[in-house]
């Protein structure tokens, strides 16, 4: 299996990529993973005219390109040879947003040389993003509205790539386990779902079980939670609130975020509309949507979600737990719906949702 990741600067996917390699040898099938970054470097510094990390953006544009083309030549030659390499990942950008303005990141040629099976972007908050920038000088006064852009933007150019050349391109939030890219690379006949739960109206804290409930679909699917992803925190510094789609940060169920003071008015409509459209985007690159109900308040949300899965051509699996009757309108969108955890996975297991093995995948 042969892929590209992508990924703007700050989502750390060099740590991810290395722990699907991890997995990968201890499967039997080692991984190489190619750093386009990396292999720009070093070319510089072996023919004696290095750039420095914090300039390399304000090189001529021409210089730029042939530096990066002769990195991506490097490469694509390793990936040429004769089986050396049936197995590897390519880390590398699409595109930079730098100093208002957007560079290309990645030479389109190269694909039809290398052929990759697979595409995926790692995504992550936008204030985990900045705050991990801010490390670094050159970064240190990127926006919040900057990030929006540029997240945006990287996950258009590598989803136009693949639909460009007919492969799958998957959106995976810096949260999913590296475990989640192994299995969609390597294990055979794989199924993904999203998991759509209410995010509001839960007290605050309060154990609803949907963890655990997440812990017995993932040896069976892999899955696309929401919460992946979370633009309101910055992680590491408090503990995920899974009780709603932010911590600390109050939402209006169908009108958006509240007033935070990391994010102007402007930015939080930015962030409300890529919310929808990233979790749309996860529906589509599922092959199933299971829908968590543990509250009596109507979710604008999963009914939203519901409905567009079920008139994409996905199938809907409702767990509906209050003891009340459920509305028509949960009923009307789902596949086939259920009154227990037990009673879904039971069902799983006779239609053959099994726990899957990595067996190779092509």
């Amino acid at each position: 299996m042969r892929a590209i990741c992508t990924g703007i600067s700050g989502t750390e996917r060099v740590g991810f990529l290395d722990e699907v390699a991890r997995l990968a040898a201890e499967a039997g099938r080692p991984v190489e993973i190619f750093d386009v970054r990396e292999a720009m470097f070093q070319i510089a510094e072996d023919v004696g005219e290095p750039v420095e990390e914090e300039t390399i953006l304000d090189m001529f544009p021409p210089a730029l390109v042939l530096l990066r083309a002769a990195a991506l030549e490097k490469i694509s030659s390793l990936c040429e040879q004769a089986g050396n390499y049936p197995d590897w990942i390519i880390n590398t950008h699409a595109v930079f947003r730098w100093k208002n303005t957007l560079i290309s990141g990645f030479d389109p040629y190269y694909l039809g040389r290398l052929r990759p099976d697979l595409y995926v972007t790692i995504t992550a908050g936008v204030l985990t993003v900045r705050e991990r920038l801010r490390r670094y000088p050159r970064w240190e006064e990127t926006s919040v509205a900057d990030l929006l852009v540029w997240r945006e933007e990287e996950q258009w150019a590598t989803e136009e790539m693949a639909r460009i050349h007919h492969k799958p391109q998957y959106l995976l939030g810096r949260r999913v386990t590296p475990r989640s890219l192994f299995r969609l690379m390597f294990e055979a006949d794989v199924r993904t779902a999203y998991l759509s739960y209410p995010m509001q109206h839960v007290e605050a804290a309060a154990e609803r079980g949907l963890d655990a409930f997440k812990q017995r679909l993932e040896p069976r699917l892999v899955i696309f939670d929401p919460a992946d992803v979370d633009d309101f925190v910055v992680e590491g510094a408090a503990p995920p609130d899974r009780s709603g789609a932010t911590s600390g940060v109050a939402v209006v169920e169908g009108e958006g975020p509240a007033a935070d003071p990391s994010h102007g008015p402007r930015e939080l409509q930015h962030i409300s509309d890529q919310i929808v459209f990233r979790d749309y985007k996860l529906i589509a690159q599922s092959d199933m949507v299971i829908v968590f109900y543990d509250v009596l308040v109507p979710s604008p949300g999963v009914i939203s979600e519901m409905n567009y899965a079920l008139q994409t051509g996905k199938q809907v699996y409702g767990v509906w737990l209050p003891t009340t009757e459920p509305s028509p309108f949960f009923t009307r969108y789902c596949t086939r719906w259920f009154r227990s955890e037990d009673e879904l996975v039971a069902y799983f297991e006779r239609i053959g949702v099994a726990e899957g093995t990595a067996s190779g995948r092509r």
